[in-house]
């Protein structure tokens, strides 16, 4: 399920609700979710800058001890449209069988677990085009479990005309019921939505 952040950087929209195309859903308030804590405070920072906020905003050596370990910066190439991994926590690359640090100038899409690549792609090019936080969840079958997924899109300003776009994020997924049992279809869509 996708989910755009209606507020732009600077802007004033409520941050209560977010509009999906099917259906209105109101988030949490108190959400204490890694992706929300993440677009909490891109959000700060955006306010404090005025606009999308730099890569120097963050302190990204956080992605390393623990507190930010489900997260990661994408340097998204505007012309070829190819992803690289520019730095990811620890938690991150054991969820997603990563090496513990990025391999420098490889491609994600050589690099992510296939049931993945849409979602970094379409979370990528959704934050870059919209120029705000994008939220996306939803589930993924993996070798007869499904998995249910959480992931924010946040993009950072970069020099004007500058063929790269920073993307910084955060993912998490837990392990749902068996593809095969009876319930799983009810489990996953009550797991996915219970915070509606």
């Amino acid at each position: 399920m996708r989910q755009a952040d209606r507020s732009r950087a600077g802007g004033t929209a409520a941050r209560d609700q977010v509009i999906d195309a099917r259906r209105r859903e109101a988030q949490p308030i108190g959400e204490l979710r890694d992706t929300e804590l993440a677009i909490s405070l891109w959000r700060r920072k955006a306010s404090e800058f005025g606009g999308l906020p730099p890569p120097t905003a963050f302190d990204f050596s956080w992605m390393i001890g623990g507190a930010w370990s489900h997260r990661f910066v994408i340097c998204a190439d505007a012309v070829s449209e190819e992803l690289t991994f520019l730095m990811y926590g620890s938690r991150f690359a054991q969820l997603l069988e990563l090496p513990l640090e990025p391999v420098a100038g490889l491609r994600i899409a050589r690099q992510l677990p296939r049931r993945y690549l849409r979602l970094f792609s379409e979370g990528c090019h959704d934050a870059t085009a919209e120029k705000a936080p994008v939220r996306l969840s939803g589930a993924v079958v993996d070798y007869g479990q499904i998995e249910l997924y959480r992931a924010a899109f946040m993009p950072l300003a970069m020099r004007q005309n500058s063929q790269m776009q920073l993307v910084f994020g955060s993912f998490n997924y837990r392990i749902g019921p068996s593809a095969n049992s009876a319930d799983a279809v009810r489990t996953t869509y009550n797991a996915i939505f219970e915070d509606a």
